[in-house]
């Protein structure tokens, strides 16, 4: 039997490959809904493939085209070779743990895990018998907590209105200087999702950027979460016990994303339980510690540092990787962005 805490997209992902391998997988979700509460921007790029089928029940949008704004108002145009997606993120979660059930994974919401101990699970007071233990369940993951493997962790938060107002339907806007960064996410051509992701006073830097782009805007809902920054010395499996996703800190420090990182480390650990920490130090620690040395630079920059940025990366051949490589690996074109733009060495010195 294996159980697996959280039924978040890793969680439910997981289940699903293990489930698709015959093992005995059950799943707690301490909330009565797969999906909710709503955390995330629901932007991922076209990596999500690899994993899963796009499929219409949790497709929104299609992002073809980024503008980047640096704090002087300049910007810079990057057109995607391959579309990122807009995702409802409760339906993508429950289609994740459809496909789990339809390989006969066990589902139990409203089941609030406690504690753990040897082989047993505790769970709204009631002890199940288990031989494995797989903590996805989130940043504040009660599983790492428990058996050992919270480790040093650091947080920043994410704040997001869905509003009304203009935009154009397959063009996402970044921000650069307005907390870490902001972004404005188009749902359709009159509505849109815009935050902040900030290490403090992330209502302060959200309602600049409101105020910036669009003032008038009618607010629908808010969503707010701390994001776990990586951590390298991150313990990822201590004997019968593993962490994957959010609750591992597999998340890139760029844009504080986790959905791809964690999709691939769940694969990982379906397909080798035991080699699962080697695989991950070999095949998403890398391009998350990339990330989050490119992360520990930005958070030194000063506004002009940006705007020097945007016009360093108006370079055509800086924006012809931009537009061809993926965000989610930065192994495979930050090597090519130094040589196709020397000059961007100059920020180098910021990491020290």
């Amino acid at each position: 039997m294996i159980s697996i805490i959280g039924a978040g997209p890793t969680g439910n992902y997981l289940a699903y490959l293990l489930a698709k391998k015959n093992y005995e997988v059950q799943v707690f979700e301490e909330h009565k809904e797969i999906g909710s509460p709503v955390q995330c921007t629901g932007i991922i790029t076209h990596e999500l493939q690899d994993f899963v089928p796009v499929d219409k029940s949790f497709l929104i949008n299609k992002i073809n085209r980024a503008k980047i704004y640096s704090p002087n108002g300049n910007s810079i145009l990057v057109k995607f070779k391959k579309s990122d997606f807009v995702i409802d993120r409760i339906k993508f979660d429950q289609y994740l743990a459809e496909l789990a059930k339809s390989h006969g994974a066990k589902y139990h919401l409203g089941s609030k895990y406690e504690s753990n101990d040897d082989k047993q699970i505790i769970v709204n007071g009631v002890r199940i018998k288990t031989d494995k233990i797989i903590g996805a369940d989130g940043p504040f993951s009660k599983v790492a907590k428990n058996n050992g493997l919270w480790c040093d962790r650091k947080f920043v938060t994410g704040h997001q209105f869905t509003v009304k107002t203009k935009c154009e339907k397959d063009l996402v806007e970044f921000w650069l200087g307005i907390g870490m960064f902001g972004w404005l996410v188009p749902v359709d051509e009159n509505t849109a999702r815009i935050g902040v992701v900030a290490h403090k006073n992330p209502t302060t830097h959200l309602n600049k950027l409101i105020s910036k782009r669009c003032p008038n805007a009618k607010i629908i809902s808010q969503e707010t979460g701390l994001i776990p920054i990586f951590n390298p010395k991150q313990i990822l499996q201590r004997g019968n016990v593993s962490i994957v996703g959010d609750a591992a800190t597999q998340v890139k420090a760029t844009s504080f994303g986790g959905i791809i990182h964690g999709l691939k480390a769940a694969k990982l650990l379906s397909e080798n339980y035991t080699k699962y920490p080697e695989l991950c130090k070999k095949q998403v620690n890398r391009d998350l510690y990339v990330s989050l040395l490119i992360r520990r630079a930005l958070d030194k920059f000063s506004a002009k540092d940006y705007n020097d940025l945007i016009v360093l990366c108006s370079n055509p051949k800086v924006k012809k990787i931009l537009e061809t490589k993926s965000r989610d690996y930065p192994t495979k074109f930050a090597f090519g962005i130094i040589l196709a733009q020397p000059r961007l060495l100059k920020f180098l010195f910021k990491l020290i």
